[in-house]
C-alpha cells in the first residue's frame, strides 16, 4: 500500500506541474491572429509598433520565452532573459542571463544593469513584453546608490532566516533595487508594455510576484523600517543610509498608483498554484480517491502547518470526515522556516518531517510537500515524502526525527530515509504543492 500510495501522489503531482509549464501558460494567454496578438479581450497591432522586444526574468523564463518567441515569429525585433544558474537554454532572437537564486549575486547585478541599458534605448513607438516568473527578485538587481550587493546578501539572508514571509522579503527588496516596486516600468516608459505573470506568491498580488517590477507599488519605507525593526536585523551603514534618506523623503519613494509611467502598461495572470492544484484534483480523481481542495494560500511556519494536516489526516483516518475513504486533499501555498539550527532543508522537507512525527502512529497515511520548481530550500530536492513510519525508519538508521527537525536538519534525515523527491529544475515556478492520501487499511 504504500509504493501505491507513494506512486500515486507522485503522478499528483506530475500532473500538477505539467499544468503550469510555463510555455503552456503562455500559449493559452495570448494567440496571433495576422498581425494582431490577442490577449484575454484585449487587441494589440504589431504594425503600429517600430521595434518589438521581450525581457524575461525568473525560474520560468527560458520556457516562457521560446513560447513567446514561437507566437511573435519575425515580429520579434529581439531580448533577454535572465534564470536561475542551471536553469538556462539557447533562445532565437533572446540573450540569455544566468543568476544567483534565492540569494542575489554579482551576476544579479549584471543582469540589472544590463536590462536598465537595454531599456534605456527603447523608444515611445515600441512594445515591450515583460514575462515575469517566480525567483525575478533575486535573478535582477539593481541596487540604489551607495547599496552593495554585500548589503543586499547579508539583509535578505538575515531576512530568511528570521522567517521573513515573500511580502516582507520583497517590501525590502523594492527599496534597496531600482528594478522593483515599479521601477522597471519607470526605466521602460514611455514605451508601451505588457506583462504576462507567471505568479508564485499567495493571492497571486501582482505588486509582490518578483517584487512588482511593472506595477504600482503599495510599500513604504515605513514598512521596511517596521519589519527590520520587527525582526531585529542589523543593517549596514549604507542600507540604513538609504532607509534613513527614504523615511526624511530625501529619497523619492517607489512609484505609487496613478503615476505617468504606468499609463502604458498591462498585465496578465497566466498561471498559479490554483490552476496546478485543479489539475492534480482531476487526476486524483481518475486515480480514485475522494478528493477536495482545501486551499492555494497555505502560509505560515512549516512545521506548524503540518501539524494542521496532520490533524486534518487523522480526522479522515479515524472518522472519513469530511470524505469517504481513500481520500486526496490538496493545498498549495509557501511556507516559512524560522532557523534555529545549522542543517540542511527546506520549506517542504520541514514541514514532512513534522507531519511523520506527528502521524508515526497512523497506517495509511501519506504527505507529499514538494516545491513546483523542483528546489526546496538550498538543496536539490524539490521536497519529501512522510507517512506513519517515518521516525521509524530514522530509528531504524539511529537517526532521531525529532533532533533533525529542531536542528533544521531535514534534508540529511530524509537523504538517509530514502524518502527525498528529486525531480530536477522543472522549468516553472508556482510556490509549492501539498498532497495528503488516506487510503483504506
Amino acid at each position: 500500500m504504500a509504493d501505491k500510495m507513494r506512486n500515486d501522489a507522485y503522478l499528483i503531482m506530475t500532473e500538477a506541474i505539467a499544468a503550469v509549464e510555463p510555455s503552456s501558460c503562455v500559449y493559452r494567454a495570448v494567440k496571433k491572429e495576422g498581425d494582431s496578438v490577442i490577449i484575454n479581450s484585449a487587441s494589440y497591432e504589431l504594425s503600429n509598433y517600430n521595434n518589438i522586444y521581450v525581457v524575461a526574468f525568473g525560474k520560468a523564463a527560458i520556457s516562457m520565452s521560446k513560447a513567446i518567441e514561437d507566437i511573435l515569429g519575425a515580429s520579434l525585433t529581439s531580448g533577454i532573459a535572465v534564470t536561475k544558474h542551471g536553469f538556462g537554454g539557447d533562445l532565437a532572437k533572446m540573450k540569455v542571463y544566468e543568476a544567483g537564486h534565492p540569494i542575489p549575486d554579482n551576476d544579479s547585478i549584471a543582469a540589472g544593469k544590463t536590462i536598465h541599458g537595454f531599456l534605456e534605448k527603447t523608444g515611445p513607438n515600441d512594445l515591450i513584453f515583460f514575462l515575469i516568473s517566480g525567483g525575478g527578485s533575486a535573478l535582477v538587481t539593481y541596487p540604489r546608490k551607495g547599496v552593495s550587493i554585500t548589503d543586499v546578501v547579508k539583509l535578505t539572508d538575515g531576512l530568511m532566516r528570521a522567517g521573513a514571509t515573500i511580502d516582507e522579503l520583497n517590501t525590502i527588496r523594492k527599496h534597496l533595487c531600482a528594478v522593483k516596486g515599479g521601477g522597471l516600468a519607470k526605466m521602460a516608459y514611455p514605451s508601451e508594455s505588457i506583462s504576462l505573470i507567471l505568479s508564485d506568491v499567495v493571492g497571486d498580488p501582482f505588486d509582490v510576484i518578483a517584487s512588482g517590477p511593472t506595477v504600482p507599488d503599495t510599500s513604504t519605507f515605513a514598512e521596511f523600517s517596521e519589519i527590520t525593526g520587527r525582526y531585529n536585523i542589523n543593517l549596514s551603514l549604507a542600507v540604513a543610509g538609504l532607509l534613513e534618506d527614504g523615511l526624511e523623503g530625501v529619497i523619492e519613494e517607489t512609484p505609487k498608483s496613478g503615476a505617468t509611467v504606468f499609463e502604458k502598461t498591462s498585465h496578465y495572470l497566466v498561471g498559479n498554484n490554483a490552476l496546478a492544484l485543479h489539475e492534480a484534483r482531476t487526476k486524483a480523481s481518475e486515480l480514485g480517491y475522494n478528493t477536495m481542495f482545501l486551499s492555494s494560500s497555505i502560509i505560515g511556519e512549516a512545521k506548524e502547518v503540518a501539524k494542521v494536516f496532520a490533524a486534518i489526516a487523522r480526522e479522515e483516518r479515524l472518522r472519513e470526515d469530511p470524505l469517504p475513504l481513500p481520500a486526496c486533499i490538496l493545498a498549495g501555498g509557501e511556507t516559512t522556516v524560522t532557523m534555529k539550527g545549522k542543517g540542511d532543508g527546506g520549506r517542504c522537507q520541514e514541514m514532512a518531517l513534522s507531519f511523520g512525527i506527528e502521524v508515526s502512529d497512523l497506517e495509511g497515511v501519506l504527505l507529499l510537500a514538494a516545491g513546483t520548481d523542483g528546489n526546496d530550500g538550498t538543496t536539490d530536492s524539490a521536497g519529501a515524502f512522510a507517512d506513519g513510519d517515518t521516525v521509524q525508519r530514522g530509528k531504524d538508521l539511529q537517526i532521531d526525527a525529532r533532533h533533525e527537525l529542531y536542528t533544521n536538519n531535514s534534508h540529511y534525515y530524509f537523504k538517509e530515509t530514502g524518502d527525498l523527491i528529486v525531480t530536477g529544475p522543472t522549468g516553472t515556478n508556482v510556490m509549492d504543492i501539498y498532497i495528503i492520501l488516506i487510503d483504506r487499511f
